[in-house]
């Protein structure tokens, strides 16, 4: 299969993964099965949707198989507890019920459980992005990426559920501040600015006897940066709570390669290139090193160019090293050319990934696409 971006769908093309919705109304629907023929009509409900991309089956490219990083019945039950305690929070003016701490808790225990379990842990951002609240898909998002960090860290299941509730829990101050400022698509007013910077201490306030000290220790520091120029206490290394230092790395990774109304989404490797920048300036360098262990910058089944200019197709990670993935080359007539390990292969020590993008129209790959040639004849201009 094979990463296409919804501007570059056209009929024909078979539906390689099924498409669910996540949305703050159903949470989760089934909107296309998996060997779906695409037609104008589909591909333009995928745009209303304003999903990004989608899994298209190719011969060339059918030993790629992308697993869900946690199962979608419990992304459903994370995304729908998240949403029920920011909205109890809003409606209360700031109050939440111990019950709601007890299931949004339940949640994170059923998460760090399927992650320990798995076999390794290469978090794909593309599974995480076909959600219409970026706040509560944000939040599961930062969880996630916390929990997976702390895994490769060695952290006890009770440390990792604690940091998992932190990060369930660590925008819930910005529900009280006004959408208008929250969803400005310009640049913020020094006052707005001041009102943003609230929220971790808001929160921390209204969740002071419901949860354990070191959640609200992170909660409160996650905007907190290693050389003292974060907020709310402009605290510096040591002052900053563990936690916090993880949840940091996690909630800008995620904030980075999200769309939001004043930017653009940036694509993975290079939100990659930005944190290992603020290495030891915003981020804490040793666990941003454990971060890199379970992020991948090229996703698999996506189009990267390389340094020699050949264009192709990842096929695998390393958590090694996640700027020299395994690929596949795309030869200049389209057709398939060999496999490249770009981390063992000494050969090709001095090739690098240079670019990447989600299309194929440039690569002359449109003949190794699976589609249904009669399909494509039939409705090319119609439905």
């Amino acid at each position: 299969m094979l990463y296409i971006t919804t501007k570059y769908l056209k009929p024909g093309m078979i539906l390689a993964k099924d498409l669910y919705l996540y949305s703050s109304n159903n949470f989760c629907s089934l909107m296309l099965v998996k060997g779906q023929v695409l037609n104008n009509t589909y591909i333009n409900r995928i745009k209303y949707h304003k999903i990004e991309g989608v899994y298209i089956e190719s011969e060339a490219f059918s030993d790629i198989n992308i697993e869900p990083y946690i199962s979608d019945n419990l992304k459903t039950k994370a995304l729908k507890e998240i949403r029920d305690t920011y909205y109890e929070f809003k409606l209360s003016s700031g109050k939440v019920s111990p019950y709601m701490i007890k299931k949004l808790s339940s949640i994170v225990n059923n998460i760090v459980t399927e992650l320990l379990h798995k076999d390794s842990l290469a978090y794909n951002v593309i599974d995480f992005k076909n959600y219409d609240t970026y706040t509560f898909q944000h939040c599961l998002n930062s969880a996630i990426l916390s929990i997976s960090t702390g895994i490769s860290l060695g952290l006890s299941e009770q440390r990792l559920n604690e940091l998992g509730l932190a990060g369930m829990l660590h925008d819930i101050g910005k529900m009280l501040i006004p959408k208008e400022i929250l969803n400005k698509p310009g640049k913020l007013t020094n006052e707005e600015y001041e009102i943003i910077k609230e929220h971790p201490v808001n929160a921390t306030k209204q969740l002071k006897y419901l949860v354990s000290t070191e959640v609200l220790r992170a909660i409160e520091d996650h905007h907190e940066k290693i050389d003292g120029t974060g907020y709310p206490h402009g605290k510096s290394n040591n002052n900053i709570n563990f936690y916090a230092k993880i949840l940091s790395i996690s909630d800008v990774y995620d904030a980075l390669t999200s769309d939001r109304p004043y930017r653009k989404s940036v694509f993975p490797n290079e939100v990659v290139e930005y944190l290992m920048g603020c290495g030891d300036k915003h981020f804490d360098y040793e666990i941003l090193q454990h971060f890199m262990k379970i992020i991948v910058a090229y996703p698999v089944g996506t189009f990267v160019k390389l340094s020699n200019n050949q264009l192709a197709v990842v096929i695998r990670n390393y958590p090694e090293n996640v700027s020299r993935p395994l690929v596949r080359i795309i030869n200049d007539d389209g057709t398939v050319g060999e496999d490249i390990d770009l981390l063992h292969d000494t050969e090709y020590m001095d090739i690098t990934v240079v670019d990447m993008g989600y299309n194929y129209e440039n690569s002359g790959l449109t003949n190794v696409l699976k589609s249904s040639i009669d399909f494509n004849q039939q409705y090319a201009y119609g439905q």
